[in-house]
């Protein structure tokens, strides 16, 4: 009796013991496959919850822009209003809609003081070719941003990685160059352009405001709410 008493309790301590290693190399494991962001000065930080105010990366990307093939250095447009605009595919369907749709409005992003870079996984050659030879992508003059590893894309979580693909996804970034706002969509569904310029001014407002805040469907010259 004795023996198997204390066979018994070695067991025991033996399996808790092995417990607790399982449950620490998955608590390792979890933390290491955490999302990761950049932090103002540009270090890793484990990322929880929701994106906002997450710094734009220190990246530079291949982009194709009025006719040329350059390099860009996103954080060259800390200092300003930045929209960063992913989208699935170049020859797409609903993609050039919504291309086509920021060049019209383009204007009146850049009168407010913001810039549009819109990005996805094509390289800048199918990017030139698209633009080309696809009429409604004529008057594009925001530049168009290669991602092809796909790093931009997993930064901000908008990588679809069984297809190697952006997903229709558009962040807002304010000067100091974090998220103040983002949406994702399905890619079935095209987005408005004049819904994303009313967020830019929403966002604007809130920042401009002294403490306001902008209630639902609030547009330019409305009336902001002010917490008493």
């Amino acid at each position: 009796m004795v023996q198997n008493t204390e066979y018994k309790t070695g067991y025991m301590i033996s399996m808790k013991k092995t417990s607790m290693v399982l449950l620490m190399s998955l608590c390792v494991l979890c933390f290491s496959c955490s999302p990761k962001s950049a932090d103002n000065t540009g270090t890793a930080a484990v990322q929880a919850g929701p994106m906002i105010g997450m710094a734009l990366p220190d990246m530079t990307l291949a982009a194709y822009h009025n006719g040329v093939q350059k390099s860009l250095p996103l954080r060259t447009y800390v200092g300003k209003w930045l929209i960063l605009f992913f989208y699935p595919a170049d020859f797409s369907f609903v993609c050039p809609t919504e291309l086509q749709e920021l060049a019209e409005y383009y204007p009146a992003f850049q009168s407010l003081g913001a810039e549009i870079v819109s990005v996805s996984t094509d390289s800048v050659y199918v990017h030139r070719a698209w633009q080309k030879n696809t009429e409604s992508l004529k008057d594009v003059r925001y530049p168009m941003v290669s991602d092809r590893a796909g790093k931009l894309c997993r930064y901000l979580r908008a990588l679809n990685e069984d297809q190697g693909a952006a997903v229709r996804a558009t962040f807002i970034f304010n000067p100091e160059g974090q998220i103040f706002a983002y949406e994702f969509h399905h890619d079935s569904i095209g987005r408005s352009a004049d819904e994303l310029l009313r967020k830019l001014n929403a966002a604007q407002a809130v920042r401009e405001g002294s403490g306001g805040m902008c209630p639902a469907g609030w547009k330019p010259g409305e009336q902001m709410v002010h917490p008493k």
